[in-house]
């Protein structure tokens, strides 16, 4: 008997092509037609450092479950590494979060105690260079923070401690893609 077993290059192809047709459902919009979001303005803004969305993509993306599932694949199948929540700690801050592959480490402002170092590291593969981080909270909304110039496979930035994208990462029940 042949086994019908399907490859993960067609699981791949599946996934991609379920997303791209339930994001086709929802590119309409809403009914009054106000949020509707190309898909190429989603994908930009998933993999593009550089691409600043309009404003209404933002807005879709913090209030459309459905488009939100559909984001959350399209990070899922374009990013380099994806640190799901962490496990619930015994004590004390968060101080990273790490994956086989990619460390993520949070070191407090010796300068200023209302800011935090972020550092993320590809520790396998030192020509990565990460240049986006997503933080997925609880509620499905994402936010993006484009990171400095790396080295070595290693980028560094400096947050206010109380900034969304901080308290995101500190937050042991968020997920954090990397690309």
């Amino acid at each position: 008997m042949a086994d019908t077993t399907p490859s993960s290059t067609e699981q791949f192809a599946e996934a991609a092509l379920d997303t791209l047709s339930k994001m086709d459902e929802l590119l309409g919009g809403a009914p009054d037609g106000t949020d509707k979001v190309a898909f190429g303005d989603l994908y930009a803004y998933a993999v593009d450092p550089h691409h600043v969305p309009a404003d209404n993509v933002l807005h879709a993306l913090d209030r459309d479950a459905g488009l939100q599932a559909d984001f959350q694949r399209l990070l899922e199948n374009t990013s380099r590494y994806h640190l799901p929540e962490v496990a619930a700690a015994s004590t004390g801050a968060l101080e990273g979060r790490e994956i086989a592959g990619c460390r993520i480490a949070f070191r407090p402002s010796r300068a200023n105690p209302d800011q935090l170092y972020v550092i993320i590291e590809a520790t396998a593969d030192k020509t990565f260079k990460p240049a986006i981080i997503f933080v997925k909270f609880s509620d499905g909304r994402t936010r993006r923070l484009e990171l400095p110039d790396s080295q070595n496979g290693k980028a560094q930035v400096l947050l206010e401690t109380n900034s969304e994208i901080a308290r995101g990462l500190l937050d042991i029940a968020t997920e954090v893609y990397v690309k």
